[in-house]
Order: C-alpha cells, then sequence, then structure tokens
C-alpha cells in the first residue's frame, strides 16, 4: 500500500464536547484518553474548576516551555504524580522535586552517558538474539501478538542491562502481571482523587502489586551485589554497577542501597513500560505501511555494508530513517502521555489565571496531535523528522512541540538509551521479516501511567 499523502493510524477519537467536566471524569476512569474532547485539539490553554481543583490543560508551546523550561522551579511535578508513583518507585528521581532532585539526576546522569550505553549493547543484542528465536518459529504468516513480544524484550533489555541476567518464566509472568495491574490501578486512583476518594483508601488500592515488584527487584539487587562481592558478576558492565560507582560531583556522596532500589524501581518502569509501548506501535506501523518499511530495510542493509552478524553500535547511528520512523511513532503514540506540574505561585497564562495549587497538565498526547501544531497530525510521516525533507516550520516543531521524553531539566535521562534498544530491535525484525497487517485486529488504545492496546497489537510476519 504505498502512501503518497500520508497514512492515518488507528487513535481513539476524542469524546464530544460537554460542559459536564464530571462525565469526563468518569471516562477517565477507563483511560486517561477519555478525558479530551475535540476542542482540546485546537485550543491554546483551556481551564475548568471542579470540586475545588483548578484544572488547566496547557497546549501552547511557548507557555509549556515556560512550564517545563523557563521556569521549572516554580512549575514541580504535581503531588498527584508523586503520590501515586511512591508505592512503585519510593523517592526515585521520577518522584522527587527540589534539591533532591537535582542531587539525583547528577548521578543518574552518569549511568546513561554515552561510554556507558555502548557497556550494555551486549547485553541488548542478548535479549534481541532470544526475541528474534522466539519469533522464527511464528514467521510463517500467522497471527503474532507483538505487543507481548515487545513487552517481554523490553523488559529482558532492562534487566540484562541492569543486573546482568537474563528475564524469563515464572518471574516474567509474575513481573508483566503486576505492572497492568499497578497501572491499571494508579490510572483509576488519579480519577478518584479529582472526585475527592479519600488518599487513605487509594492508598491501600496501589499497595499490593506495587510491594510485589519492588520486593523482587530488592532480591534481584541483593543477589546481584552479593555476587559482585565474590567475583561471580562482571564489574563495570551493567546500569547497576554505574548506578553504584556515580559520585556526586558536588558532594561525593552516592546513592544508599535504598536509593539504589529506588531508582532501579524507576528504571524498571520507565525502562520497560514505555519502551514496551513505543516498540509495539513502531511494529504496527511498519506493518500498514509496506514503503517505510521497505525504506527501513534498505537503510539496515546498508549499515550492515554486506555482513551477516547482528547491526554494530557505530551501525545503529547510520540509521537516520529509522530514528525519524521511531520519532514519528512517538509523535503518533507517545507512552506518556500526560504530565502533570503544579503552580507554586499564581500564574497567567494567556488569558488564564491559575491560582497557586493549580494543576496544570501538559499532554504529549494532544500536542503533538493539535491542529494549530501539526499539519496533518494524524497522518504517519516520518519525513517531518528528516532533516533533509522536512520543512522549516516542521523542524521547529520538532524543536518546540515533539515531548515524548518531556522538555528541559527533567527530560528523560533514557531518552538514549530507548532510542538504542528500538533502533537494534526494530532493525532486526525487517532485516529478517516481512512485516504484514492483522486485518481482523484493531489496536483499542488506552492511556494511564502510559499508553497501552487494551487488546494487544495483531501482527503477522513471513521470512524473508
Amino acid at each position: 500500500m504505498a502512501c503518497p499523502f500520508g497514512f492515518e493510524p488507528v487513535h481513539p477519537r476524542p469524546g464530544p464536547s460537554t460542559p459536564n467536566y464530571l462525565f469526563r471524569l468518569l471516562r477517565g476512569l477507563h483511560s486517561w484518553l477519555g478525558l479530551l474532547n475535540r476542542w482540546d485539539f485546537q485550543i491554546p490553554i483551556g481551564g475548568v474548576r471542579f470540586f475545588g481543583f483548578h484544572l488547566f490543560l496547557v497546549n501552547l508551546p511557548a507557555a509549556v516551555r515556560l512550564l517545563m523550561v523557563d521556569q521549572v522551579e516554580q512549575f514541580p511535578k504535581h503531588p498527584f504524580t508523586l503520590w501515586v508513583l511512591q508505592p512503585l518507585i519510593g523517592r526515585g528521581i521520577f518522584s522527587v522535586n527540589g534539591k533532591e532532585w537535582e542531587r539525583q539526576r547528577r548521578l543518574v546522569d552518569q549511568a546513561f552517558q554515552v561510554a556507558q550505553l555502548q557497556r550494555v549493547f551486549p547485553q541488548m543484542e542478548g535479549a534481541t538474539s532470544d526475541l528474534i528465536a522466539r519469533l522464527d518459529p511464528l514467521a510463517d504468516g500467522r497471527s503474532v501478538a507483538i505487543d507481548a513480544e515487545m513487552t517481554l524484550v523490553a523488559a529482558d533489555v532492562i534487566v540484562r542491562t541492569i543486573l546482568s541476567c537474563p528475564l524469563a518464566g515464572p518471574e516474567a509472568a509474575m513481573l508483566f502481571g503486576d505492572f497492568a495491574n499497578y497501572q491499571r490501578r494508579a490510572g483509576r486512583a488519579v480519577m478518584l482523587r479529582l472526585l475527592r476518594v479519600p488518599q487513605g483508601l487509594l492508598n491501600r488500592y496501589l499497595a499490593t502489586h506495587a510491594g510485589r515488584i519492588r520486593a523482587w527487584i530488592r532480591a534481584a539487587i541483593e543477589a546481584r551485589l552479593a555476587a559482585s562481592t565474590t567475583d561471580q558478576a562482571p564489574h563495570g558492565q551493567d546500569l547497576l554497577q554505574a548506578l553504584i560507582e556515580a559520585r556526586d560531583p558536588l558532594t561525593g556522596s552516592s546513592f544508599s542501597l535504598e536509593e539504589l532500589l529506588d531508582q532501579v524501581c524507576v528504571l524498571f518502569l520507565a525502562g520497560h513500560e514505555t519502551s514496551a509501548s513505543a516498540l509495539a506501535m513502531a511494529v504496527y506501523l511498519l506493518a500498514h505501511v509496506p514503503d517505510a518499511q521497505e525504506r527501513f530495510r534498505q537503510e539496515v542493509v546498508a549499515a550492515l555494508a554486506g555482513q551477516e552478524g547482528p547491526l554494530g553500535f557505530e551501525a545503529l547511528r547510520q540509521l537516520p530513517y529509522g530514528t525519524a520512523l521511531f520519532n514519528e511513532t512517538l509523535r503518533l503514540y507517545p507512552p506518556i502521555s500526560f504530565l502533570m506540574r503544579e503552580a507554586l505561585q499564581p500564574t497567567t497564562l494567556l488569558d488564564q489565571h491559575c491560582p497557586v495549587g493549580s494543576l496544570l497538565t501538559i499532554s504529549p498526547w494532544v500536542i503533538q496531535r493539535h491542529e494549530q501544531n501539526w499539519s496533518d497530525p494524524h497522518q504517519f510521516r516520518p519525513e517531518r523528522f528528516l532533516a533533509e525533507e522536512a520543512s522549516v516550520e516542521e523542524r521547529r516543531l520538532a524543536r518546540e512541540a515533539f515531548l515524548p521524553f518531556g522538555l528541559g531539566p527533567r527530560k528523560c535521562p533514557g531518552a538514549a538509551f530507548a532510542l538504542q534498544e528500538a533502533l537494534l530491535v526494530l532493525a532486526e525484525l525487517v532485516r529478517r521479516y516481512e512485516i504484514l497487517p492483522d486485518p481482523g485486529h484493531r489496536p483499542d488504545l488506552v492511556a494511564r501511567l502510559t499508553l497501552r492496546s487494551v487488546n494487544g497489537v495483531q501482527v503477522k510476519l513471513r521470512r524473508l
């Protein structure tokens, strides 16, 4: 199917415009996308007062930059974000503000330097090789639950790169189930807080699955540390070792054991769930746009330069179209679709007065599909992110209205890690298989902590 004018892939249609915010919140119990109506994709900023909360949706790129870059200290993460994440990630880098966040960021950044990404590349290759081994028997034209496979490979990558060991069997099933249940409960818990359900009741609602995940990760860290002290594990070759060795350049301090647990839980949540979401939707898009798939395949073949083995670390940096394709996937399907900030001082954004304590929502889902930002915002066009093919306006928007990893000082430190993982997995898929759509399947997308399809993502694979 040629797509000279772009392809409009599946996306939930916004709900009907209604002044009844209670109705929208009730829709939001299923998916945060249910909060949106069609006007949200046209206005620069909107606000409502509900049950004593001052709620605002900020879409104008200049206003978003004010909140996330220029005056970031005045607009920290909202207490709702900190509260809903803490049962799982404790006081990790995603759930703290101020000086505590600044110290953690200085330490975490050391674990994601380019040299460290190169050191963990063999672990990524191992997880990808296991993925191909699982897919090969299925690559005969049958329908494949590619979202489940992307969830497993993303989790395997994160376990190997953090702990230098693979993930499989009952442990994997337990982790996936608890993550899915925690996400569903966390998404509902935020809506229920807006409906004034007591926080104490919701704390118990969130605790069970988060507690099991933290217990597994704590045991894995302790086993890894014990192995390190007896020379039974490679030193300096995984992210946990990088976090252990990180030192604050200002104070010389390092992470305590409890802080290590919190940071590893952050990496599991961010590196597993978000990567799985983006990878599944990238494969879905490749299946439905054969021209894009073939162009990427030819780029991969050229980068291999006749070699038969896996793509190397440097070869991944020779995939500009693959990078653009993944960025366009992130534009259409941002894994983190909603970000919440709190106003610490009275603020006026355009014509909207935001009192102290206002909940300011920045939605990558809305901004990256906003009719005043992007032309044909719902169409799949990777060329938007190719310097030699994008218009001047598209290049500007790629800087100002594209924020799948956030913006400013709190931009996700793992963005380069995620791109490296995605290019490796997707490149290995297209060089081996023709990826075909499953005509009987349509993903049903919901946004909670991350964006996922509740009925999975199905494609067909055929060996080349």
